[in-house]
């Protein structure tokens, strides 16, 4: 920098000016002339005499001759004090000629002051003279002196306007010469560690600071020459053992450093956070040049300060030379005792670099002002070391040094702070340092520097540093060259500087270890901060990695714990930000992490700033960042920065991978901080997906190679039984969840074996230590359920039945806990494993197939809904000890699966919480109606049936409509069931059988039956009319048998044989009683007799004869069947065969307002119509939806931002493959679920002119904005809508929010939404119930929708208790194609079209507090890895006070692989949704919902009858 510029180091040391005359007379002769004559001058001076007499010195001669007496006086031996005293005092006064002259100042002087001020001062120096074999109080009195000419020169330099340049030039001359007089020499200690004459210990922090302060403002008066700034540069060598020098330098250049910032980046980049004396060193007013300039030079002022740790280098002085060879005990100068504090000096050089490393990446810091500067450094030194006070006594303060807590903002771990003491100490208590903490590191400034600007300035320092001590491979060794002099001027030194110490004994020097890391981390967060696309030498790279290499040692010999440790906290984006080449760390990296992360303890010596706690997150980041490296890279080499041999076995990605599995359950056995083991349960989703997805796009047959039995996991648990009792005694004992290492791993290199490790593993430490802290436990719940919906094939069943086991022993224990260790936080808890018991059950159906798998869910299902198991055993309790919060509390365990049942009705109902006991019936209505059948028929965008009553009668027979009362008979059963009752035969029923369709709303949906009353099964194939018709007879066949004729006779052929008695004859024969006259009429009578049986005999013979001609059977005389009815009540029919219709049902308890459990609701009334739609509107499911945008390079606008999606090339290619990766694409207006405003969801419209070619095409996701289509998935609990904004939506929205400001709060596009095309319905109303709610309506029916401008029809949202759908939190998803642009998303300017119709819906009517205050707002930005993968940010951008943290399975910093991103990205988004509506006071289930609209409904159109009055109005005649 000043090479062509004489240094006048040589000319400041041999300057006679403060020789006097006096001295070349014998020192008794002017020690005699120099008191009497000082004593009279100061006598006469106005500050002696108190009075403003004028000097009696008018000539200048006389002042020249007085001037050489005084400055024979400045020179006397300490025991003249007095006499010094008052030369002190008469050139005080008389410097006050160059701001404001007072009387006793002499003529000549106040004419010129400046010559004389240059006598003066060159004559002062002799003040500063050390004065040998002086005592401590004589030294003390020579260090007042000192400082109250400082005072005086320091008022001089800032006041007086009439200083020449040449009186400058003196002026900082004699600053240069006092301190080389002072700092030059070796101090030296006494036995107790203080110093008798070395007066420099007392001045130092003074001088220095005076030299720079007066130095700064001769910068901005008068700039000093070359020549002087290369005197200056040059004499600062022999002061460097002096570590106030070190901090002063840091003062001034971060004074510097702050101003500078301001003036190169704006008021915009963030501050420089420094004291409030450093931010007073600059004169006010200086001009930007001076400062550039300044901070230039100051920068290098030390030149190396790599070569404070260095004895050698720092000793190889002229004074520490002669030191040398004048002492007995000091023969080497480099083992001088004062050199002992070069390690602290050392750190503090490299603190103070970091800190302005930070200042340019713009890091916050805060600068520190310690009275102990050796806490933060190990005892290195036996001897004690003097820290002496600096100012005189009665001015006296704590000694101050800055410490720069880099990268990081501090958090005081304790509040009490020493006070400063004279020595310095090791710390004893790691409690009063800083702990620095990784999660409250603020970004890089987005218009931070390149790496490149600030390598430039500082890599060469930081580079040389980060290997001092360090014995170097032969292969990174560079010959031996001119050591370096500062960090971009001057330099010759080699591109990879190393460390000049050959002693091998000194090579690994502990001593300078703190300072080696504090460069070490300095150069990490500089790489760290790269930013996309930027360009960094590839030289800065090479010497990157060599350190690196030696500072992730990890070996006995040559680890150094406060390097690695200062590595690893710096590191944490160090894989995440395209480094050209860092995957030659890999290795390296991860055998430091499993260092840390094997266990639980470190066995390293930490950086004091450092808690064991954040190192190991720092890690864990690491971890993360190289989770998918292996299945990415696969096969592909991975080079070694050292030369190896051949016969060395090549490292490559996928030899990696079983490390990291590996290294990933370990770290997650051992975890114990909550949030960093929600971190590794999300990063061992994401090793868990990667390789089962990897397998299945490979082809992979997953075989397993080994089951994993109960023995082989966990020998404690082997013994399992249907008895629900043993189950549970084993899930407590210690000897199951707590041990768990027992097992060695296996087989984790298949997604089959993992899947199983995993699922042991945290359900494991979930009932081991998880369980009492909710987010952990939450988080380990989210893990299981995304492993539910892994597909392995073969699945592990073992493993799906023990994880739903202990599942179930989770639930059994929670419920168990004493009262008071019920809260809240511990029914969230219960919630969320009865929703990921649902989860595993669908997804692995045939568990229920098993029957003690069957037995533990519905005894927790039970145990949930009633708060007891209905087996309890009396004879024999077993108790079970169980450790909470360090206190052990008794749970006792009753049930067992051969103990009788105790009876629900028996029962007393004491569930553990209305929200357990909704969720447990949840959970009971998911096994009847879901397992095993999900998807349903109609897709998984709904569980109810898709009919309703308006495409059930378009399948009515009969197409007339009937003018007055509704087809539908509406009851309500056990006031949660609402039947809708359908007399009428549907038109393909062609059967005349009785029939009755009903459309059943309950709490889970709405479902349509239509049953039969038939007498033969439905799958016989003869139809029911085929049983009703005449069979007909056989046809007769005369020709079968033997034909007998047979007499027929009235009486047997042996009647005249009998004799015949009395009796017989008591009855005359006729001819016997008859008279003539009478026997005349007899034998008439018998003639005709005769007559009628001869024509009885034709008649009969005739007929016969006809009968023979007519055909068999006859059709006149054959019976018949009756007539097949065609007309049933078959509603009353339904209602009595499922005994609904008994006296008990249908009567109203007394005493009570609560409805019959038979009730018959008023069809007339049309506001049930209304209802009936409001309550179908109310899904079976919770929806969430996610906003997805695309961010190109350097925008800002959200007008541009909705731009990019609207054309294929405009966006990169795999963002159009992740958000088909989402979900499937929908037609909203096909679409039967949720699409993402309520407008349009939960209904289909079918127009007639839509047309599948009317869809854009070629557009980058705009398709998706929700207008017609969107993206969607579902599963059993929840669904989910992807909406991509686009421009239209845009305007769309802003239109609305313009309209809703001009009118009043409107509910847009909910249940009542009516469409704007009247042949486009939107309702389920039908058109004869929809004309009646216009002629009356009910008082609970709505208003009349009043239409807007554009034609789109509302109406007010009432109160709607039912609508109580929690917080409305947005997810949106943001895809940056440049990774810094995340800070500037304009996320307030596009939560404009990210509405969905529920957070205008959503206030309770229970509750007065508005749902904007629990609008909560999560982004997951997503940005394109230049080696294929994604690296995830996560951030919070409002949201309300939770004690729920962020959920998994994505982490903030994670780096995942194409093929599991848009799984990743899914689970999160759910999970977030899921715990905030875990968290809120506002949410109630779906099904809770709808159970409180019915009960509503049922209060509001109830038909209060007797059971007589309902039996008739059951029998009445209904339209048909």
């Amino acid at each position: 920098m000043y090479w062509d510029w004489a240094s006048l180091q040589e000319e400041i040391q041999c300057d006679r000016g403060n020789q006097s005359v006096l001295h070349k007379f014998p020192a008794s002769v002017g020690r005699e002339v120099a008191c009497h004559v000082v004593k009279h001058i100061a006598q006469s001076l106005s500050i002696a005499s108190g009075t403003d007499e004028p000097s009696s010195l008018q000539d200048e001669k006389d002042v020249n001759w007085t001037m050489e007496v005084l400055c024979f006086g400045l020179g006397l031996p300490l025991t003249e004090h007095e006499t010094i005293n008052n030369c002190v005092k008469v050139y005080v006064e008389w410097l006050t000629a160059l701001v404001s002259p007072k009387p006793c100042v002499p003529r000549p002087i106040v004419e010129d002051p400046n010559p004389f001020a240059q006598v003066m001062l060159h004559h002062l120096l002799n003040l500063f003279t050390p004065r040998p074999d002086s005592g401590p109080d004589l030294v003390n009195k020579q260090a007042v002196l000192c400082h109250r000419v400082l005072r005086a020169i320091e008022t001089v330099a800032k006041e007086s306007t009439i200083l020449t340049r040449e009186t400058w030039e003196v002026l900082l001359k004699f600053l240069l010469a006092a301190n080389d007089s002072l700092l030059s020499p070796p101090t030296e200690k006494d036995v107790i560690g203080l110093s008798n004459d070395d007066i420099s210990d007392h001045l130092c922090d003074r001088v220095l600071s005076v030299l720079f302060l007066i130095w700064l403002t001769a910068c901005h008066k008068s700039f000093p020459s070359p020549s002087l700034w290369k005197t200056f540069r040059s004499m600062c060598l022999f002061w460097r053992h002096h570590e106030a020098l070190v901090t002063m330098w840091h003062r001034v250049n971060h004074a510097l450093t702050a101003q500078m910032l301001k003036i190169m980046y704006g008021p915009d980049f963030p501050d420089m956070t420094i004291g409030e004396e450093e931010s007073q060193l600059l004169p006010v007013d200086m001009n930007p040049e001076s400062v550039a300039q300044c901070w230039f030079r100051f920068l290098h002022i030390l030149q190396n300060p790599v070569d404070l740790s260095r004895p050698g280098v720092v000793s190889n002085t002229p004074k520490f030379l002669q030191h040398a060879l004048t002492s007995e005990a000091v023969v080497d100068p480099s083992y001088h005792p004062c050199l002992a504090r070069l390690p602290l000096v050392f750190l503090r050089a490299m603190r103070g670099i970091s800190a302005m490393v930070n200042a340019f990446l713009g890091l916050p810091q805060e600068m520190k002002m310690e009275s102990q500067v050796s806490e933060v450094l190990p005892n290195v030194v036996g001897s004690k070391v003097v820290t002496t006070p600096s100012t005189p006594p009665g001015q006296r303060k704590a000694a101050k040094t800055i410490s720069v807590l880099t990268g990081t903002l501090a958090t005081k771990v304790s509040s009490k702070s020493h006070a400063a003491k004279n020595i310095a100490v090791p710390p004893s208590n790691s409690s009063t340092v800083e702990k620095l903490l990784l999660d409250t590191r603020l970004p890089y400034a987005p218009q931070r520097p390149h790496c490149n600007s600030i390598l430039h300035l500082f890599a060469a320092w930081l580079f040389d540093a980060s290997l001092v001590g360090v014995k170097l491979h032969p292969s990174h060794a560079a010959p031996a060259k001119e050591r370096r002099t500062s960090s971009f001027i001057e330099s010759k030194h080699s591109s990879l500087s190393m460390d000049l110490n050959t002693d091998p004994n000194q090579t690994r020097d502990v001593a300078y270890q703190a300072g080696r890391a504090e460069a070490c981390g300095a150069l990490c967060r500089i790489f760290c901060a790269h930013k996309t696309g930027e360009f960094i030498l590839p030289e800065y790279y090479s010497r990157f990695y060599i350190v690196m290499y030696y500072g992730l040692q990890t070996d006995e010999q040559s680890i150094s714990g406060e390097v690695l440790s200062n590595i690893l906290f710096n590191s944490c984006s160090l894989l995440r930000v395209d480094l050209a080449g860092v995957q030659l760390l890999l290795p390296h990296i991860l055998k430091a992490i499993e260092l840390v992360l094997n266990r639980t303890a470190p066995d390293f010596k930490l950086c004091e700033q450092i808690p064991y706690t954040e190192l190991r997150k720092a890690s864990i980041h690491l971890l993360l960042s190289m989770l998918c490296l292996p299945l990415h890279f696969k096969d592909l080499q991975i080079k070694d920065i050292l030369k190896k041999d051949d016969n060395q076995p090549t490292v490559t990605f996928i030899s990696l991978r079983t490390r990291i599995t590996e290294l990933i359950r370990v770290a997650l056995t051992n975890e114990t901080d909550s949030q960093n083991t929600q971190m590794l349960l999300g990063g061992f989703m994401l090793v868990v997906e990667d390789l089962a997805t990897c397998e299945q796009a490979d082809n992979i047959p997953l075989q397993p190679q080994q089951d994993y039995s109960d023995t082989d996991l966990h020998p404690d648990t082997s013994r399992t039984s249907a008895s629900t009792t043993s189950t549970e005694t084993n899930s407590f004992q210690d000897t199951s969840y707590h041990r768990l290492h027992a097992p060695p791993p296996k087989n984790l290199d298949t997604a089959y074996g993992l899947f199983g490790h995993a699922t042991s593993l945290v359900c494991n430490r979930l009932m081991a230590s998880w369980k009492t802290d909710l987010n952990v436990a939450l988080a380990a719940m989210e893990l299981l359920a995304g492993l539910a919906k892994v597909k392995i094939r073969p699945a592990n069943m073992l493993m799906c039945k023990r994880t739903v086991k202990w599942m179930c022993d989770l639930i059994v224990f929670q419920c168990s806990r004493p009262a008071p260790s019920h809260s809240r936080d511990l029914h969230s808890m219960l919630c969320a494993a009865f929703k990921c018991l649902q989860l595993w059950l669908v997804e692995h159906c045939s568990l229920l197939y098993d029957r003690e798998c069957l037995h533990q869910v519905l005894e927790v299902v039970e145990l949930g809904i009633s708060g007891s198991k209905s087996q309890t055993k009396t004879q024999e309790m077993q108790t079970v000890k169980v450790k909470i919060d360090k206190e052990s509390k008794s749970v006792s365990m009753k049930n067992r699966a051969s103990d009788p049942p105790k009876f629900k009705g028996n029962k007393e109902l004491m569930p553990a919480s209305m929200r357990v006991k909704d969720a447990a019936e949840a959970l009971l209505t998911c096994i009847i109606d879901q397992v095993g059948a999900f998807p349903p028929p109609c897709g998984p965008e709904s569980l109810f049936s898709l009919l309703d009553e308006r495409s059930l009668l378009r399948f009515a027979k009969g197409s007339s409509l009937p003018e007055q009362g509704s087809l539908f008979r509406y009851f309500v059963i056990d006031k949660s069931v609402i039947v809708g009752l359908l007399e009428q035969p549907l038109g393909n029923i062609e059967d005349p059988l009785p029939t009755v369709t009903a459309l059943i709303r309950g709490a889970f949906g709405r479902h349509a039956w239509t049953m039969q009353l038939r007498h033969s099964p439905r799958a016989s194939k003869i139809s029911s009319r085929a049983h009703l018709s005449d069979p007909g007879r056989p046809i007769p066949d005369n020709s079968v048998g033997v034909q007998h004729n047979v007499k027929h006779r009235y009486f047997p052929e042996n009647v005249n044989r009998i004799p015949q008695t009395k009796a017989d004859k008591s009855i005359p024969v006729l001819e016997s009683v008859l008279t003539e006259k009478q026997t005349e009429d007899a034998e008439k009578m018998k003639g005709l007799i005769e007559q009628v049986a001869t024509f009885e005999r034709e008649v009969s013979h005739r007929a016969r004869l006809e009968r023979e001609k007519t055909p068999y059977p006859d059709p006149v005389t054959e019976c018949k069947p009756p007539k097949i009815c065609n007309e049933y009540q078959t509603a009353r029919l339904f209602l009595s065969h499922y005994g609904l219709l008994s006296l008990e049902a249908l009567k109203e308890p007394s005493n009570s307002s609560v409805p019959p459990d038979l009730v018959m609701l008023d069809t007339t009334n049309s506001g049930l119509f209304s209802d009936l739609e409001c309550l179908d509107f109310i899904p079976s499911r919770d929806n969430d939806t996610v906003h997805i945008f695309y961010m190109k390079h350097g925008q800002t606008s959200a007008v541009d931002i909705l731009n990019n999606v609207t054309s294929y090339n405009s966006v990169q290619p795999q963002f159009v493959e992740f958000l088909h990766a989402l979900g499937w694409p929908v037609d909203v207006r096909k679409h039967a679920g949720w699409t993402g405003h309520v407008s349009t969801s939960w209904k289909i419209t079918e127009p007639d002119d839509m047309d599948e070619d009317e869809y854009q095409t070629g557009t980058g996701g705009s398709l998706y904005d929700g207008r017609q289509q969107v993206l969607y998935w579902a599963d059993v609990l929840s669904e989910m809508a992807v909406v991509v904004p686009s421009p239209e939506t845009y305007k769309m929205r802003t239109l609305n929010t313009t309209e809703q400001d001009k009118s009043p709060p409107m509910y847009r596009g909910g249940p009542y939404t009516s469409s704007p095309d009247p042949q486009k319905p939107t309702t389920l109303l039908l058109e004869a119930e929809r004309g009646r709610a216009s002629e009356k309506d009910s008082p609970g029916s709505p208003p009349e929708p009043q239409t807007s401008g554009s034609g789109v029809k509302y109406r007010r949202l009432g109160r709607q208790p039912a609508l109580m759908t929690g917080p409305d939190t947005k997810v949106l998803v943001v895809w940056l194609e440049n990774f810094e642009d995340h800070d500037n998303f304009p996320i307030a300017d596009l939560l404009v079209v990210t509405g969905t119709g529920q957070d205008q819906s959503t206030t309770s009517s229970s509750t007065s507090m508005p749902r904007a205050q629990e609008k909560d707002v999560y982004v997951i930005f997503i940005h394109a890895l230049q080696n294929g993968l994604f690296r995830i940010q996560m951030m919070e951008y409002e949201k309300t006070q939770t004690k729920m943290s962020v959920a998994i399975p994505l982490v903030d910093g994670m780096v995942v692989s194409r093929r599991t991103l848009g799984s990743m990205v899914r689970q999160t988004a759910i999970n977030i949704c899921r715990r905030r509506r875990l968290e809120s006071e506002l949410y109630q289930p779906p099904h809770v919902r709808r159970k409180l609209k019915i009960q509503e409904m049922v209060n509001k159109y109830k038909c209060t009858m007797s059971p007589a009055e309902f039996y008739t109005a059951l029998f009445q005649e209904v339209p048909k």
